[in-house]
């Protein structure tokens, strides 16, 4: 399945190990308005509900099914398995998030307890109940309420100038679990919800001109979007779902790691309508290049090292990542890099052609366009798509307007969204010619 959007692998990536945390926070509690307080207005009824787990034996029958003749509990590895029982009956109802991570100490101190027995001893068959009522008692959490809670617990690390990315316990990837667990009609209310935020934002009285605009032709093409779902088997991403000749209609396959917490999934949101909207502008082909159809070499060379020097602008721009945090610079750095990868185009008309989704023709001409692109031939697929994103970013985390990496990607944005303009009024006329 074709995908614009590959998010950076970060299972894949050297870095160092994960920290502890220096206190674990209840993540169902509303986070603060720049950008945790998005959580509050959506999924807010899931985020306070009142969950039932599966039945779990308590404190007093573990320690029964456990006990030993002589043995000293505190003593020995069976003791972290009761604290961490202990640990989960003492937290205060409604709390799914932090009931999942109370469930989650249960399974690994019940794996390190049958992994130093080696899986024999008299207490074994007691542990391994206990870590099977626990990863019971996981499924069984509201998966909507898991996703809104550990968003909103990473809106706060981030907000704080934490790294996500360095929580032992990484919530982006539980997330990411807690998605998959939605039934399709509730991830597509999920993410419905996600696109009114974005929508919302248009309300924000120091959003950036730049940024309402581009919000406003976002929300033009929503409608187009019929399908939003996890993607089973593929990659996250837009991709058009009708042959040519027929009304536009597009699946987002969406990429659920949030990273960045809501901050993250608005700007992906952003970041995947922009595909339709500049389809839509430049009637480009099933690959949604970002190039006006009939442009020729020449104009594609021009724009392309046009892209290619805006990126390498704002890379300069950017530099050591004064007035963000290393979060949001590797964030930002990861954008940019994306946004002009060589060989891109020629990779997606390749694949597209064999999979019959464009002509012999079509093909021939995405190719030409990726040699003559050369190593900016990403711009072609991903420049307005990476623009855009950053510009919701930087609007969530409250970035100073007057930041010179701000200051640039607003004209880079208002650039690209002229160009895109201007097609669609040229598309609009040519319609209109008898």
């Amino acid at each position: 399945m074709h995908s614009h959007e590959t998010p950076a692998r970060t299972h894949d990536r050297q870095r160092p190990a994960p920290v502890a945390r220096a206190a674990e926070r209840d993540a169902d509690s509303p986070g603060p308005r720049s950008p945790g307080s998005l959580q509050g207005t959506l999924g807010n009824t899931a985020v306070t509900r009142m969950i039932t787990v599966s039945r779990m034996m308590s404190e007093d029958e573990f320690k029964q099914s456990t006990k030993r003749f002589g043995a000293k509990r505190n003593a020995s590895e069976i003791g972290r398995v009761d604290e961490a029982l202990r640990a989960f009956y003492a937290l205060p109802d409604g709390g799914q998030v932090a009931r999942l991570y109370a469930l989650k100490d249960i399974v690994a101190a019940c794996e390190a307890y049958v992994a130093h027995k080696s899986g024999e001893g008299d207490r074994v068959d007691g542990v391994e109940r206990l870590n099977n009522q626990a990863r019971e008692a996981q499924s069984a959490l509201d998966a909507e309420a898991v996703f809104h809670g550990l968003l909103a617990e990473i809106d706060r690390m981030v907000a704080g100038g934490e790294d996500p990315d360095m929580d032992r316990r990484l919530p982006a990837g539980e997330a990411q679990k807690a998605s998959q667990r939605m039934s399709g009609p509730v991830f597509t209310t999920v993410m419905d919800g996600f696109i009114d935020r974005l929508r919302a934002l248009r309300g924000d009285a120091g959003l950036p001109d730049e940024t309402r605009a581009v919000i406003g032709e976002l929300m033009a093409v929503v409608d187009l979007v019929t399908v939003k779902q996890y993607p089973r088997g593929g990659m996250p991403g837009m991709k058009l779902t009708t042959a040519a000749g027929e009304d536009p209609a597009f699946t987002f396959n969406v990429d659920t790691q949030a990273r960045g917490g809501s901050s993250f999934m608005l700007g992906h949101v952003a970041h995947e309508l922009t595909h339709v909207a500049a389809h839509q502008a430049f009637g480009s082909s099933p690959v949604m290049e970002l190039v006006r159809s009939g442009a020729t070499v020449a104009e594609v060379a021009a724009l392309a090292e046009e892209r290619k020097q805006v990126l390498a602008g704002l890379r300069q721009d950017l530099g050591e990542g004064d007035g963000f945090s290393e979060f949001q610079q590797r964030m930002l750095e990861e954008k940019l890099g994306y946004g002009g990868q060589s060989g891109k185009l020629k990779k997606y008309a390749d694949s597209f052609a064999a999979a019959g989704k464009i002509t012999p023709e079509q093909q021939a001409q995405l190719v030409a366009w990726d040699a003559a692109a050369g190593s900016a031939s990403g711009t072609l697929i991903e420049y307005d798509t990476v623009i855009n994103q950053m510009l919701v970013y930087l609007h969530l985390w409250e970035t100073d307007q007057d930041h010179p990496f701000y200051v640039r990607l607003r004209a880079a944005a208002r650039g690209a969204f002229d160009r895109r303009s201007q097609a669609r009024e040229a598309t609009a006329q040519a319609g209109d010619t008898p």
